[in-house]
Parts: C-alpha cells; sequence; structure tokens
C-alpha cells in the first residue's frame, strides 16, 4: 500500500507545482499579457519548457499563431541547421500538414489549432531529430500494399496522398476520443464514407482524369474537416455529415467539378499555388472568374480600364498575403487572406459596374483592399 500512496503524494505536488508555474507565466487579455507570455517564450530554458509554456498559456485565438514562432524557433536551434536538406524536407512537410488540417476551418480557435500543432511537431523533432531522415510517407499506408483502385489512386498522387495522411491521423485522433461503447459506431461511419467515396467520384480501376482526382481531394479535405469539427459531439455530428452524403452521393457532376478557373495541375503564381490547394478556394477563384466575365459584359467602353484593374489587384494580392510556401501547403493564413481578398473582390466586380459614374467605377473597383471593412 506505501508505494501507491507515495505515488500519489508525488502526483499531487507535482500538479500543484505545474499549477503554480502555469499561474506565474499564462496572462491573458490584452497587450502586456501578450507581451508577457512572448517574454516567457523567448526565456524559456529549452525547447521542451518553451513547448509546455505555449501549451499551457495558449489563447485559443489567432494570437498562438504569433506566440508560436517564438516556441518553435527554440526548438529549431537545437536541430533545424543539422538536418540533411531531406530531413528539412521531412520537417517542413509536417509542420505544413497542420496548417493544412484546418485550413477549411472558420474561427480563430483553428487557428490557434494549427499553431499548437507545429509547436508540437518542432518539439517532437527536437526530442528525436533522427525522425528527420525517415522517408516522406507518401500516404497513411505502405504504397507497397495497395490493392483497392481508391489506394492506388491515392499513391499515384502525392496530393490525394497528404489529404490521406492528415485524414488518417484526425480519424486515429477521433477514435481515441470516444469512449469505447460507441466506437463501433466511428468505425462504421468510416467504412460507410469509404465505400461512398470510390462511387460518387466516378473512380475506376484504370485511369483516372484529373476530374476525378480533384473530386477524390476534395472528399478526403471535406472529410477530415467534418471530423475534426465534430469533435465535440462526434456522434451525433457524424450521424447529421453521413445523412447529407448519403443524400448528395449522385451529385457526381458537383464533386467532379474544376477545382480552379485555370488548371490546377499547373499552377503558375504563388497566388495559384495557394487557391488550388484549398477546394473552397478554388470555388472561390471560380466564382471570381464569372463575376469577372459578367462585369467585362457589363463595363462597355471602360473594358481596359476593368482589364488593368484586374492585373492590379492581380499584384496587390501577393504582396498584401503572407502566400510563402513550404512542401506545397501553403499556411494557413495566406488561405485566410487569399480567401478574404477572393470574397471582397467577388463583391466589387458585382457592385461597381452598377455605379452611374464612369469614374466612380473605375474608382471603386481599383479601391483594393482584404476585409470588408476596411
Amino acid at each position: 500500500m506505501k508505494i501507491p500512496v507515495l505515488m500519489l503524494m508525488l502526483v499531487l505536488v507535482c500538479t500543484q507545482l505545474q499549477i503554480a508555474a502555469s499561474a506565474q507565466e499564462c496572462q491573458f487579455g490584452g497587450a502586456e499579457a501578450f507581451d508577457a507570455t512572448a517574454k516567457a517564450l523567448s526565456e524559456a530554458k529549452s525547447c521542451a519548457a518553451a513547448a509546455s509554456i505555449m501549451r499551457n498559456c495558449a489563447w485559443g485565438s489567432s494570437a498562438d499563431s504569433q506566440l508560436a514562432p517564438i516556441a518553435i524557433g527554440k526548438c529549431e536551434k537545437s536541430f533545424f541547421d543539422k538536418l540533411s536538406e531531406k530531413g528539412k524536407e521531412r520537417y517542413g512537410q509536417e509542420m505544413q500538414l497542420c496548417a493544412y488540417e484546418f485550413a477549411k476551418q472558420e474561427g480563430t480557435m483553428y487557428i490557434s489549432a494549427a499553431a499548437l500543432c507545429q509547436v508540437d511537431v518542432a518539439a517532437r523533432f527536437a526530442s528525436n531529430p533522427a525522425e528527420a531522415e525517415e522517408a516522406v510517407a507518401r500516404a497513411s499506408f505502405d504504397c507497397g500494399t495497395a490493392k483497392t483502385p481508391l489506394e492506388s489512386a491515392i499513391c499515384s498522387d502525392i496530393r490525394l496522398g497528404k489529404a490521406d495522411i492528415v485524414l488518417s491521423r484526425v480519424y486515429g485522433a477521433v477514435l481515441k476520443g470516444v469512449d469505447s461503447a460507441h466506437r463501433p459506431e466511428v468505425i462504421q461511419s468510416q467504412k460507410e464514407w469509404l465505400r461512398r467515396v470510390p462511387v460518387s467520384c466516378g473512380l475506376s480501376a484504370r485511369s483516372n482524369s484529373p476530374l476525378v482526382m480533384n473530386c477524390l481531394r476534395n472528399e478526403f479535405e471535406r472529410r477530415f474537416t467534418d471530423l475534426d469539427g465534430c469533435a465535440d459531439e462526434t456522434l451525433s455530428c457524424l450521424k447529421a455529415v453521413d445523412a447529407d452524403e448519403r443524400e448528395g452521393e449522385a451529385a457526381v457532376a458537383d464533386n467532379s467539378k474544376p477545382r480552379a478557373s485555370f488548371d490546377c495541375e499547373k499552377p503558375l503564381t504563388a497566388l495559384e499555388i495557394v487557391i488550388c490547394a484549398d477546394s473552397r478556394l478554388g470555388e472561390a477563384d471560380i466564382d471570381l472568374a464569372n463575376a469577372y466575365a459578367q462585369a467585362k459584359s457589363t463595363m462597355g467602353s471602360q473594358q481596359q480600364g476593368l482589364i488593368d484593374s484586374e492585373r492590379r489587384w492581380l499584384r496587390y494580392v501577393p504582396e498584401t498575403c503572407p502566400l510563402g510556401t513550404v512542401g506545397g501547403i501553403p499556411p494557413l493564413l495566406a488561405r485566410s487572406c487569399v480567401r478574404s481578398a477572393l470574397e471582397v473582390r467577388i463583391q466589387q466586380l458585382k457592385s461597381c459596374p452598377e455605379k452611374k459614374e464612369a469614374q466612380e467605377r473605375l474608382q471603386c473597383l481599383n479601391h483594393f483592399h482584404v476585409l470588408e471593412n476596411e
């Protein structure tokens, strides 16, 4: 009996010390509190200490995207420069998979989740640098054992493979989060989804068109986004999601539509790379192209002014949004910025040509901003 009591006492003491440490380090609300957290991260004695502060003191908002780089930088000092090029590629992929997982979610809490995920990756590699030298995974399974048409499709496309990796991790986390009594329902839901996807996307055992591959990526992205979003009420949420998917199972044409207004197999600019990385951005880009075509037909003799405005806007967005990419997956903040810019521009293209005065039209079209209230 003595050992368990002793262990319990040690646990209680350690818990009290952790609470006390967290109370000293963590402050929330306002610039002073933010600066205090940033200072604590900067002065942390080690990567592990910085990562611990970040987890305990996370704001649960976009502020974490500014605090996380401090902890990540602390961790990277211990291993990043020692990595081979292969190791840096592996590390870069893991960091960007964090951003990819939450890219389609709404709300600053998901920006926080992506930032904390990246801190965990940096801390993990700092504690075990050898992990960086492992081969970059092509999928969540061994592609050498791929048997089904879906597995073959996943292994044939590196981007679909990344979507599969993220889905596998999110699904695994969901399974761990539900009690054992309800776990079979979650497993059954996933099995039914895996059955529906090849059918809804028109997947065949032979070669598949870009439309089919786009459809698969869209479905995988939608699935891991839904699973993440169902974290609080997993079962009831998944049942609602599954019901919606069954109702739309026959809508193959909608699922297989182009990913953007241009060829995503050959993106030419950083902006196009960002748009092609997120199916929802691709949909907005298509809406933008339609709005531009409609505006062009409305502008009459001022069409050249519209063309010049659109060219300037296409230069403005990359200068305003952080479009840097690592491993082919743009950061979460880049996607959020581009999404806002596209939404605002679509509204401009719809409303500006309706203005009576010619000068007003051009002034309206050339007033570039990312957020609606700027």
